[in-house]
Formats: structure tokens, C-alpha cells, sequence
């Protein structure tokens, strides 16, 4: 009873641990729910805000053109042409009221008819909103207000007119207020199912004006928001029209997390019990279960034990029923029974020493007496028992005696194994056996070859019946042995037969040379997926059609669409290659489709390139490997593709050591800011030495880092040197901005945006100040899972880069939505500039469309007079190229600022 209450009390424990669990996991998975809608709001109203200036801009472009207008044609010249301007902006139905001052004085208003009367006025008859103008000298924004003639709601727009930077009077201009709502686009966030309120802060009297609002939402003080200012203070918040949650939602996240308990208790419980069963398990597996004696593994184990023990030496026996299978099934299970049960008891009856033994197999036994006997003592102890183990039987009324057949041996400790032991013990059984009978012998001859052994030999007999018989057997050995060299499907030669056969030819003639062609079907994992694997293998039927015919009998399939073949003429290899390909270059028709194949061809030759069967296939397989990264059709293997291979490989042992020592270089491209007219910028490069004076190439290095996991901690170490530069020097050498490439691998790393975050300010360096470029080719490829990142990024203050713009992906049409802040052009656009309209045509295409999102653009790559002039003409920020100055060391560039510094 107190057990039974001491598991009731630990699984009420248990149950209220799982439920403390489910609540705090439902509220944690409810808090991260209404995080992540919080989220998305947040990103709705970041686009939106963008998309509520530009609207407004376009108001203001009216009265800002009028304003303009008239610092050049002047006030009193420009009153004619301010009325025509004027009436010509009423015939929108959308326009109002248009007045123009001369200082602090209206002097114009329209409809004359209707606001005449306001003509002549001072500003001090007017809202603040028309002297808050001449105060900040800039565009106003207010509204909504109400007309006092008409009681019409209106927006209105006020631009001041400057002479130089004194104010001399503005215009303004009024706009209908639900017209101007309406170009708003609220209701953007009411098709995404946000309730939305827009408000501004009175500049007179500094209390909340709800500009507009809609749904059934009256508290927005848990709403996300965005402001802005118009110059007065405007402000937009939303919320869900439900709430952010709900206690159904959070209730349902408790409900999963109490089931995913529930769950895991369950597996917990099932992993348990499967743990438990396969300890019984493995007990059993060292037991026979008919006799209880020792199983065969059983029975080792204890040997060993024993021999390690020091009980040494031992007898031991091996005792084989005769034709016990036969008899068995004749006998019937029960009588099978009875006889296996009697057998311990017997063993006991007549075995006085301490012993063990064991059943290995159906009919045979094998045990060890600790006791010290010799050749004549064990032999008689093995007769003796051998009788007591003799089953009798009466079968069909005959009496039969199934007798025992035994072999003994002494162990001793330190020579072998248990196991060992016990097949030297059942080895030598055999042995005699086969002497004294060929029948014998030939089945223990097919025996070993069930058990998979391959130097069997079949004896030839002088029985003339026998000898026939082991032919027969002999020829059906080598079919089953055919049968491992092909392939069960396409009936074509596999590796096995590949390794036989070139074994073969170079054992029969160490001089013959040929030639390995190696045939792989890229992608062809595509076909099953989109299609089905019938269709892969017809593809593969017709291709092995197409190629046996060029091989003959030395053609093989050593993997799913991968081929080799042998060749024997004297002809040069890239002539076969060649022949291959084209063979495959017709398009393959697979049931109701019709596929053009993309092969690679790779070619090694015997005994140039190799001397074994293995080596020729790991060195066709490693010029196939690099071809296909190389996208070559064929490829030759050869000491310069070694070479190649070997300097990839110095470069990444020479990466990794330079990382691991804090030795790699980090070299500096300043860049020239038009409007500052000295560099404010740099570019960070990384240059590993190639310890003969030289670099290796700057791509290529971070290529083969992106291909062995390097990449981020090469990343990490050129954002921390470069921006512990900026610390320490970037002020006194007038640099306020740093520029670093990252590789989309560093992106999409988890957590990320805290790490890069973490190496910035860890070097005492703005992130502000710090530019992340990244290559527009790699970043369109990634743009779905990258996007999110960027974000992030922009909104830490760090400033992201699309660096070899114009490479071959570029799009005018996505740059208003890409998370980036500045173009880098690339060299590729800026070639044919100075001798071409159409690609001039298309960089200022290219920068217009730039400032027009709002993006810094950098133009790489000038290296001319004529080519610095015509890019300084278009209006771009930055350029950057050997023209101003070459990448260098650190040392070197310091020099190079100092030098250039405005005050130098």
C-alpha cells in the first residue's frame, strides 16, 4: 500500500510539473506569437512610411513649385502670372483655396470670390501654422482645418519664397481633406486586418489632433507606430482589429505544449522500455532457449572469462549429432523437445569437475572441464559422454540411435581467444570428417561457399558419380559469381567487374596501355524527382545504349548515372571524349518526354596517369569532380589539374594558418567623395601572401573559404581588423566610413545580426559608420532567406552595400525594394562610357533611378581622365578606382591620407 501510494504521489508530481511546464511554455509561445505580429506591423508601417512622405511630397510639389517660381520672377512681377498659376490649379476639383504673401502680407487669395476678403490681412490674423513658415524657412504641412468662408475641410501646403536665405513671403495652397486621406492609402492596413489611427500634434497649442481613424479599436497605447514630421509632429499607429491575442489563443498554446508533454512522457516511457527489453534481449541471445545451456556467444564469453581467470589449462570437447536435422523434423518437435531438455541433466549425471557448455548449433555442443587430463584421459571422457548424449528414438516402429561424433583440444591461457579456440576446435571436426568421407568433405565444401568464403576448391574424385557432381556444382559456383559482376537492373558491368577486369589486363600485360572514360549524367536526380524513376531509367537504358556500343564488353555502371568505360585504340583521347559526348548530345526520349542531357566527361589513362584500378578511379573521380565545378564538358586528367588541386589546397592550409595566427593582411581602397572633395570612405580587402612575394587571388581565396566553412571566421576577422582601423586612425585621417564584404553564408548563419553587431562594437566603432557589402549576383539568389537579415542590419544603423552592380542580374525595378543604402556600380558598366551614348544613357538611367530610392552610389573601377570626368558629371557620391588610388597596406595608406588631407 505505502508503494502504491508513493507512485500516486510521484505521479502527481509528475502531472503538475508537466502542467507548471505546458502554462509557462503556452505563455512564452503566446508571448512570441504576439512578438512576431508585433513584428509584421512593424515592417508594415516601416514601408508605409516611406509611401506616406512620398504622397505628401506630391502635395507639396505644388506650392513648393509656385514658391520657387516666384524667388526667380519676384513679387511683383510674378503677381500676373501667380493669378494664371493659380486659376489653372482651381480647375482640379481637388484644390481649394491658393494665396500668395509679400512678407507679412497676404496679397492674393483664390477664388477671389470667395477669399478676397482675407487680402490685405497680416499673418497675425492667420493660424500659426502660416508664421510657423516664415520661422523654419521650410515646407509646412497642416490639416485638417476648416475654411472659415466655406466650412470646407482642407489640408494645407506652405512653402516660403527665399531671397538667398531671407524670407520675403510664401505661398500656400489647400487641397480637399478627404482627397488627401484618401492618397494616404489607410485602408492598406484595413485589407491586412489593422484598425489605424492617424494624428498630429497642434504646433499652436501643442494637443492631439486625430487626423483620421477607423475601426472598432479606441485605445492605440499598445499599437505599433511610426512619426514623422510635416514639420508638426504626425503620428501612426495601428494594432490587430482584434487585439494582438486572445484567451483562446493562449489557451491553445498551453493545450500544445500539456500534449507535446504528454507526448514526450510517452516516448520517454517507450525508450525505456525499449532499453529495458533489450537488456532482456541480450540475456537471452547468451542462453539457448531449449536447453538453457550457453549459447555460442554465451559460451566464448565464460571461456574467456575463465582463461583470463588463470584456470588453464582446459579440455575442450565438441560433440555433433549426425544427420540431426533429418531426424528431428521426422521426430517431431516434442520428442526434439524432451531429448534437448534431458541433455544438461546427462551432462551432469556423468561431468564431476566444474565445466560449461554450451549449444552452438541444431545437434551440436561444445563444453570446457576445468580439469588437467591428456591425450588418452580426454579422449576417453569424450567417448563416455557421447554415449550418454545418444538419443534413441523408435521412428515408423524401428528403433534408431542417433550417436554423437566429438573432437577435443587443450586451451591454455594467453594463446588465443575463446572463439578462437572453438573454430580451431570445429575446424579440425571438419577436417577429419572430410578425410574420412568425400560426401563429407563436398558438403562442407558448399558450406564455406554459404558462408561466403571465396578460395573454396572442389577435389577431384575417383567415385565417377562424386566427380559429376562436384562439376555440376562447381559450374553453377561460377554463374552465382557472374552474377556479382552485373548490374541486376540494366545487365551492364558494376565496379566488382570494373576491378576484376583491369586487374585482368594489367596482370596479362603490365605494358598494354588504355584509356578510362568516366561519364556523369549532371543532375540527373532532377529527372526522378520532377518526373519518376521509371523515367530515370529509361533515360539510363538509352544512354547505356548509346555508350556500349563505343566500350563493347569493358563498359560498367558503377553508380546511379555514373559510367565508366575501357578503350583500347591508339587514337588521342580527347578524340574518344569527344566521340562520347557527341553520342549523347541527341536528345533522349524517355515515354512521352523528350530530354536534352548535361554530361561531364572525365579521362585517365593507364599507365600515365595510374598504375592500379583504385588509383585510376579516385583520380578520373577527382578530374570529374573538378570539371563539374568547373562546368567543363571534358576534362583531361593531368599534372597541371594536380597542381591546380594542389594549390587550392596551399591556399587553404595557408588560410588556416594565417587565420589561426592573426597573419593575414588587410588592405585599404579609399574612396573619393565628390561633394567633400577628399576621401571619407574606405574599402577593406583581404590579401593572403602566397610566400613567393606574391598574393593569391583575392576571389579564389574566398571562394575555396565559402567551400570549407571558413568564410565566417575570415569574415569576422577582416570586419574586426577594418574597424579597429576606423577606431584608432579613421578620425585623424578624416575617414568616417569603413566598407567590408560579407558572403551570404555569414548572412544566414543563426543569429547573425547579434554576432556582426557584437564584432562592431566590440572595436569601439558607430555601426553607423560601417558599410556591409554584399555581391548583387549572390544576393538575388539568396534574396528570400537573406531579406529578413538585411533588415535587421539597416535598422542596428549599419549601412548595407550592393556591391558588382551591372554584372548580369541587375533590374531597375527592384531597388526600391531591396534593403540596401548604397550602389556600387560596377567596372563592367563604366568599359564603353566615354565612346558609347547607350551606356552612358544607361548609368544615368542607373543613378537617377538611385536618388530616387534614396541609395548613395559608388561607381568602381575608374582608371582614366575621361572616365573620372564623365562619371563626376552624372552626380554620383563616391568613386573609387586606380584613377585616385590603388588598394594598400595600412602603413602605406596612412601616408597616403595624411598626404592627400584637405589642410596638407
Amino acid at each position: 500500500m505505502k508503494i502504491q501510494k508513493r507512485w500516486i504521489a510521484l505521479l502527481c508530481a509528475v502531472t503538475a510539473m508537466l502542467c507548471g511546464l505546458a502554462m509557462w511554455g503556452g505563455n512564452y509561445l503566446h508571448d512570441t506569437f504576439v512578438k512576431m505580429r508585433k513584428n509584421e506591423a512593424e515592417n508594415l508601417l516601416y514601408f508605409y512610411s516611406e509611401n506616406i512622405r512620398l504622397n505628401m511630397q506630391s502635395f507639396q510639389h505644388e506650392a513648393d513649385t509656385l514658391a520657387k517660381t516666384m524667388m526667380v520672377i519676384g513679387l511683383k512681377e510674378g503677381e500676373p502670372w501667380f493669378q494664371t498659376e493659380a486659376e489653372q490649379l482651381l480647375e482640379r476639383e481637388e484644390v481649394r483655396y491658393v494665396c500668395m504673401f509679400d512678407g507679412d502680407w497676404m496679397t492674393q487669395a483664390y477664388p477671389a470670390e470667395i477669399y478676397g476678403g482675407r487680402v490685405g490681412k497680416n499673418l497675425d490674423h492667420f493660424p500659426y501654422i502660416y508664421t510657423m513658415t516664415k520661422v523654419l524657412k521650410d515646407m509646412v504641412v497642416d490639416g485638417p482645418d476648416k475654411l472659415e468662408e466655406t466650412g470646407d475641410l482642407v489640408f494645407l501646403f506652405l512653402a516660403p519664397i527665399m531671397d538667398g536665405t531671407e524670407y520675403i513671403g510664401e505661398v500656400g495652397v489647400a487641397f480637399d481633406h478627404q482627397y488627401v486621406i484618401d492618397h494616404m492609402e489607410l485602408e492598406y492596413f484595413l485589407n491586412k486586418g489593422y484598425d489605424y489611427e492617424l494624428w498630429r500634434v497642434s504646433p499652436q497649442t501643442g494637443d492631439k489632433e486625430v487626423v483620421s481613424r477607423h475601426g472598432n479599436t479606441s485605445d492605440f497605447s499598445n499599437g505599433m507606430k511610426t512619426e514623422f514630421n510635416l514639420p508638426s509632429q504626425w503620428t501612426l499607429s495601428i494594432q490587430p482589429s482584434g487585439g494582438w491575442s486572445s484567451v483562446r489563443i493562449k489557451l491553445f498554446f498551453s493545450l500544445a505544449c500539456l500534449f507535446m508533454m504528454a507526448l514526450l512522457l510517452g516516448v520517454a516511457y517507450c525508450l525505456y522500455r525499449i532499453l529495458f527489453l533489450r537488456h532482456s534481449l541480450k540475456n537471452l541471445t547468451q542462453r539457448d532457449w531449449q536447453t538453457k545451456l550457453y549459447s555460442r556467444s554465451g559460451f566464448t564469453a565464460v571461456l574467456d572469462k575463465w582463461l583470463d581467470s588463470g584456470k588453464s589449462p582446459l579440455a575442450l570437447f565438441y560433440f555433433s549429432l549426425e544427420d540431426y536435422k533429418h531426424v528431428a523434423q521426422l521426430a517431431g518437435m516434442e520428442a526434439e523437445l524432451a531429448y534437448l531438455q534431458d541433455v544438461p541433466k546427462r551432462m551432469d549425471s556423468f561431468i564431476r569437475s566444474p565445466y560449461i557448455a554450451g549449444r552452438i548449433s541444431d545437434g551440436n555442443f561444445v563444453l570446457a572441464v576445468n580439469e588437467i587430463m591428456d591425450a588418452t584421459q580426454m579422449s576417453d571422457f569424450a567417448r563416455g559422454l557421447s554415449l550418454e548424449m545418444l538419443w534413441k528414438l523408435r521412428l515408423d516402429g524401428n528403433k534408431l540411435f542417433l550417436n554423437a561424433k566429438y573432437e577435443y583440444m587443450t586451451c591454455r591461457t594467453g594463446e588465443k581467444t575463446g572463439d578462437e579456440y572453438l573454430s580451431a576446435l570445429v575446424s579440425s571436426y571438419y577436417r577429419r570428417l572430410k578425410q574420412e568421407s568425400p560426401i563429407r568433405a563436398l558438403t562442407e565444401n558448399c558450406r564455406q561457399l554459404i558462408e561466403g568464403q571465396a578460395n573454396v576448391v572442389f577435389d577431384q574424385y575417383t567415385d565417377v558419380e562424386m566427380m559429376e557432381l562436384s562439376r555440376t556444382i562447381n559450374q553453377y559456383r561460377k554463374k552465382v559469381e557472374q552474377l556479382e559482376y552485373y548490374d541486376l537492373v540494366f545487365h551492364v558491368g558494376n565496379r566488382l567487374k570494373y576491378t576484376h577486369d583491369t586487374e585482368v589486363l594489367i596482370s596479362y600485360d603490365k605494358r598494354r596501355q588504355f584509356t578510362l572514360y568516366c561519364v556523369d549524367i549532371c543532375s540527373f536526380s532532377r529527372y526522378n524527382e520532377l518526373f519518376s524513376v521509371s523515367t530515370g531509367d529509361m533515360i539510363l537504358r538509352e544512354v547505356i545504349k548509346r555508350l556500349e556500343p563505343l566500350f563493347g564488353n569493358y563498359f560498367y555502371r558503377i553508380n546511379g548515372d555514373v559510367f565508366l568505360g575501357i578503350c583500347f585504340l591508339d587514337s588521342q583521347c580527347e578524340d574518344m571524349a569527344e566521340r562520347v559526348r557527341a553520342t549523347l548530345t541527341e536528345p533522349v526520349h524517355a515515354g512521352n518526354y523528350t530530354f536534352v542531357l548535361d554530361v561531364c566527361i572525365a579521362v585517365c589513362s593507364y599507365s600515365n596517369h595510374a598504375e592500379t584500378p583504385g588509383m585510376m578511379l579516385n583520380r578520373i573521380q577527382t578530374a570529374l569532380e573538378y570539371g563539374k565545378r568547373k562546368r567543363q564538358e571534358i576534362i583531361i586528367y593531368n599534372e597541371e589539374l594536380d597542381a591546380e588541386i594542389g594549390t587550392e589546397l596551399r591556399i587553404l592550409e595557408t588560410l588556416q594558418n594565417s587565420l589561426r595566427n592573426n597573419s593575414l593582411e588587410v588592405w585599404y581602397q579609399p574612396l573619393w567623395d565628390i561633394a567633400a572633395e577628399r576621401y571619407t570612405a574606405l574599402e577593406a580587402l583581404v590579401r593572403l601572401p602566397d610566400g613567393e612575394g606574391g598574393y593569391f587571388s583575392a576571389r579564389q581565396v574566398v571562394s575555396i573559404a565559402e567551400r570549407n566553412g571558413l568564410v565566417e571566421e575570415l569574415g569576422d576577422y577582416v570586419l574586426s581588423r577594418a574597424c579597429r582601423f576606423v577606431t584608432e586612425r579613421g578620425e585623424a585621417l578624416g575617414i568616417s566610413r569603413i566598407g567590408v564584404n560579407v558572403s551570404v553564408q555569414q548572412l544566414l548563419v543563426n543569429n547573425c545580426v547579434e554576432h556582426l553587431l557584437e564584432q562592431i562594437t566590440a572595436a569601439g566603432v558607430n555601426p553607423e559608420r560601417v558599410t556591409l557589402e554584399i555581391t548583387e549576383s549572390i544576393l538575388i539568389q539568396s534574396l528570400d532567406r537573406a531579406y529578413d537579415v538585411l533588415s535587421q542590419l539597416r535598422r542596428t544603423g549599419i549601412r548595407m552595400a550592393l556591391d558588382d552592380f551591372g554584372v548580369g542580374y541587375s533590374s531597375l525595378n527592384y531597388l526600391s525594394n531591396l534593403p540596401v543604402d548604397t550602389l556600387k556600380i560596377d567596372r563592367s558598366l563604366m568599359q564603353q562610357i566615354p565612346v558609347s551614348p547607350k551606356q552612358h544613357s544607361l548609368l544615368c538611367a542607373i543613378v537617377e533611378m538611385a536618388e530616387a530610392n534614396n541609395l548613395s552610389v559608388v561607381v568602381e573601377g575608374v582608371e582614366t581622365q575621361a572616365e573620372q570626368e564623365i562619371i563626376s558629371a552624372l552626380g554620383v557620391d563616391y568613386i573609387q578606382g586606380y584613377f585616385y588610388a590603388y588598394p594598400m597596406p595600412q602603413p602605406e595608406l596612412e601616408l597616403f591620407l595624411e598626404k592627400n588631407m584637405p589642410n596638407a
